[in-house]
């Protein structure tokens, strides 16, 4: 029996391609690549010439010449990108280290006479002075080198050791030997020839399974790491032990720990957290109102936008009846945003902080932000506002919508010392003309990240980075171009918003394209396009209606994102940019992924959905609620002390999130409130309607007389 690590497994991808092998591909249609006309930063012809010679002296056994012709296509074409199947693309360099990773022992033997003694050197600095950037440019310059496995395997202990789970496994796993199906092309980096114990690298593969609480994919694993190495012995957890019987401990005491420490009262971005994935640990009790206020007419939707213009509402929304904004907790902060102001709100009361007299501190009047000249009466799309906390720090972009080009928008990125009042720390706006920023930056320590949009014949997606506490431009890529979904006759409003996980960075682009970035130097790592929908999403005759705000949600190594122009939901293995699996357009309604429980993707929208990630039935929906087109939702949903919470216009939906099982329905109306997008506030659960935003619950309330109508709790704006 062999040990595959997991997306190398036969029955989970075929290596290369598009569609999963038997199973659930046979229940879904191939595609047109015609119908993916994004357009990204692939390789010129002599680039392609180059590769080609390459691989003649490949084939024929040249291995110096071979050797040679890559090693100048890295240095000179490095960021280019090539084909690796017909939907997946990667940088020139990483194509390069792939044949060089595959060549047969006679070549790499001449490429590590030429390679070693830098990278040997390279590796024991690093080492010495545990320099891990350092080490990474073995790994990602001299991968085939005799010492690549030994640096995936001390950059994956670091990566446990900071609970990056996700890279440690990844870098793990290609130290593994795995040879593809005979019929399909190499597409994965993978070590060529370790002589490191094997038994050590795959027992560190079901811990990270188990610390990562996949139970079940860890009880596969362990399976097939006993049938491998049952008696193998060596130290894992500082200890000497059979790995197999340390491993069967732990998995069953793992099943006794404790749930993971959420994130205490803070709910810092869209979704919770930066990998939009957030499941709120706090068990809510959202009967009564603990305190309202009303949302202030948005300035730009009041002095821009002519009345009949026409919104097409989002999946989970109405005509005329968009949701625009989404709070965000800090602390004992609630946060929230308009097109040209910042709001405050103390979380526990609802009244303003700092001795304001009104939530507003930071207006950004004047023109900046006010500035649409629209030639299209029909608009697709809704003005949406989020924001980013950081430590003490608050994000936020402001100013009018992106728009197509013959559109004039004025925007910029600023950011706020919470621990300050909110003082304004500095302001950035685009350096050209034509471009925008495509939604609310997210944050590390030391850098912000935000997507961008190029106004051109084809709008441009393009990934920026910036100091954090300067404000300084310090990168900015080209992602793809394509077509707007809703053509060159009309108006049409993104907020785009990226994910980020450690080093790397996932940006779904809604125009086709997917892709993976390193944050330290914008480095495309994969490319990976989908069919967009041929017919008019977002237009009134015939479209369905359009999602929006539709980040990747990352977990445990996957990917998981509901692109705007198309009617499906993707799942990527997130290291390669393989697609693992697809929905079928059954799932056009869901606009939001809310997190994976208990094998189970959560998408909401019009409805709830259950998708199955397991078994020959990935990708499938195992569950949907209602069964019929009533009630529909109306706002983003979230996931919270182990239910999904999914808002109508009228009533809040509670479900057990692992049993897909209705738990209750909390009406509005009694509360005076109706539907809107939900966030969570340590204990509290804050609903943002069109014209009022309300925290529901109990925490820092008396007692309520159980002769008391609910509608009156909490004060009233």
């Amino acid at each position: 029996m062999r040990f595959y690590p997991p997306r190398t497994l036969p029955t989970l991808l075929a290596a290369g391609t598009f569609l999963l092998a038997a199973g659930v591909a046979a229940a879904q249609e191939p595609f047109d690549p015609a119908a993916a006309p994004a357009r990204v930063d692939r390789a010129d012809g002599t680039v392609r010439a180059a590769v080609e010679r390459a691989r003649e002296y490949l084939a024929s056994g040249e291995w110096g010449e071979a050797v040679d012709a890559l090693s100048a296509l890295m240095e000179t074409a490095g960021e280019r990108l090539l084909p690796v199947s017909e939907w997946r693309f990667v940088p020139v360099s990483h194509y390069a280290q792939l044949l060089l990773a595959t060549m047969p022992p006679e070549g790499l033997a001449v490429y590590r006479e030429r390679i070693d003694r830098l990278a040997r050197s390279r590796y024991d600095e690093a080492s010495a002075q545990r320099d891990w950037p350092l080490l990474q440019t073995i790994v990602d310059e001299m991968f085939a080198s005799s010492v690549g496995d030994r640096a995936l395997l001390a950059l994956g202990e670091r990566a446990l050791l900071d609970g990056r789970l996700a890279t440690a496994r990844d870098h793990w796993e290609r130290i593994i030997p795995a040879e593809p199906p005979a019929d399909q092309p190499v597409s994965y980096l993978v070590y060529p020839d370790t002589d490191l114990d094997l038994a050590a690298v795959r027992a560190r593969l079901v811990l990270v399974s188990i610390l990562e609480g996949s139970a079940e994919r860890a009880r596969e694993e362990l399976t097939a790491f006993t049938a491998l190495h049952g008696d193998a012995r060596g130290r894992l957890g500082g200890r000497d032990v059979v790995y197999a019987d340390a491993l069967a401990a732990l998995l069953a005491e793992r099943l006794t720990w404790p749930a993971a420490p959420t994130e205490g009262r803070d709910w810092p971005t869209f979704a919770g957290s930066p990998a939009r994935n957030h499941l709120a640990g706090q068990s809510l009790d959202p009967g009564r109102v603990a305190w309202r206020v009303r949302l202030d007419a948005d300035r730009f939707s009041r002095e821009s936008r002519p009345e009949e213009r026409t919104w097409a509402a989002a999946a989970g929304e109405r005509p005329r009846g968009g949701l625009s904004h989404f709070p965000v907790v800090s602390q004992d902060l609630v946060l929230y945003a308009g097109s040209t102001e910042l709001f405050a709100l103390d979380r526990l009361s609802g009244e303003p902080p700092w001795g304001l007299r009104t939530p507003s501190f930071h207006s950004r009047l004047g023109p900046t932000g006010l500035v649409w000249q629209a030639s299209s009466r029909e608009t697709v799309g809704v003005p949406r506002y989020t924001l980013t906390v950081e430590g003490d720090r608050l994000f936020a972009r402001l100013g009018a919508p992106p728009a197509r080009q013959s559109d004039r928008v004025t925007d910029a990125v600023a950011a706020f010392d919470l621990g300050a009042e909110g003082r304004l720390l500095w302001t950035v706006e685009p350096d050209e003309p034509g471009w925008s920023f495509d939604g609310t930056p997210l944050a590390d320590s030391e850098r912000l990240y935000v997507a961008m949009r190029r106004s051109d014949v084809r709008s441009q997606a393009h990934v920026a980075c910036f100091d954090a506490e300067s404000g300084q431009l310090l990168w900015r890529r080209f992602v793809a171009a394509a077509a707007t979904t809703a053509g060159e006759t009309t108006f049409e409003h993104t907020h785009n918003l990226l994910t980020l996980v450690g080093d790397t960075l996932y940006f779904n682009t809604n125009m086709g394209a997917l892709a993976a970035l390193s944050t330290v130097d914008g480095r495309l790592r994969w490319v990976t396009l989908y069919p967009r929908e041929r017919r008019g999403l977002r237009n009134r005759s015939g479209g369905l209606p359009p999602r929006d705000l539709t980040p990747c949600l990352f977990h445990h190594g996957a990917l998981f994102v509901a692109p705007a122009d198309s009617r499906r939901i993707f799942a990527l293995d997130a290291a390669s940019g393989q697609v693992l699996w697809h929905s079928g357009p059954e799932v056009q309604g869901a606009a939001d992924l809310l997190g994976v429980v208990d094998g189970h993707l959560i998408a909401a929208g019009d409805r709830v959905y259950w998708i199955a990630l397991r078994g020959e039935r990935r990708g499938r929906v195992e569950h949907v609620w209602p069964d019929g087109p009533e009630p529909r939702g109306f706002g983003r949903g979230v996931i919270a002390g182990g239910d999904v919470f999914w808002p109508t216009r009228e009533t809040i939906y509670v479900f057990d999130a692992a049993e897909a099982r209705l738990r209750r329905a909390i009406p509005l109306q009694p509360l005076e409130l109706e539907g809107g997008n939900l966030a969570v506030a340590g204990g509290l659960l804050l609903v943002a309607g069109r014209r009022e935003l309300a925290a529901l619950g109990s925490v820092g309330l008396p007692p309520v007389d159980s002769r008391e109508p609910l509608a009156a709790a909490g004060p009233r704006p």
